[in-house]
């Protein structure tokens, strides 16, 4: 076996240094592109988020029924838990207009969206 001369070992402890430094400087160059990166995605965020915050108007409708939705659902659950009498939100649309003949205090037959039904006889009843 050879002993190793201190200018071989010199040598040899160098060029680990060297391979060492290179690393370094890929790993800093890969760290700093994924930085750039980074900032890009975050200024995309950035800018979805500004143009979700203004609402357009199919948004600001779509909020309205929502909003809608909630008081008659907040009703409805009065209303089964029996906290008192509620009435019925106004529809949104325009109801039609009764007709002369009809009397003042009765809506048309057609127009009324909750007929009273007649009772009507179970299928057993009726082949008996």
């Amino acid at each position: 076996m050879s002993a190793i001369s201190a200018s071989e070992l010199q040598q040899r402890l160098s060029e680990q240094l060297q391979a060492l430094s290179q690393v370094g400087e890929t790993l800093t160059l890969r760290l700093l592109e994924l930085e750039e990166r980074l900032d890009g995605l975050e200024e995309q965020v950035l800018e979805l988020d500004s143009r979700n915050q203004a609402p357009t108007a199919d948004q600001a409708e779509t909020g309205a029924l929502l909003a809608a939705t909630e008081e008659r659902i907040g009703r409805l659950e009065e209303l089964l838990t029996g906290r008192g009498r509620v009435q019925p939100l106004a529809l949104r649309r325009p109801m039609p207009v009764h007709q002369e003949g009809s009397p003042a205090g009765e809506p048309e037959r057609g127009l009324d969206p909750f007929p009273d039904d007649e009772e009507q006889p179970f299928m057993d009843e009726l082949s008996a």
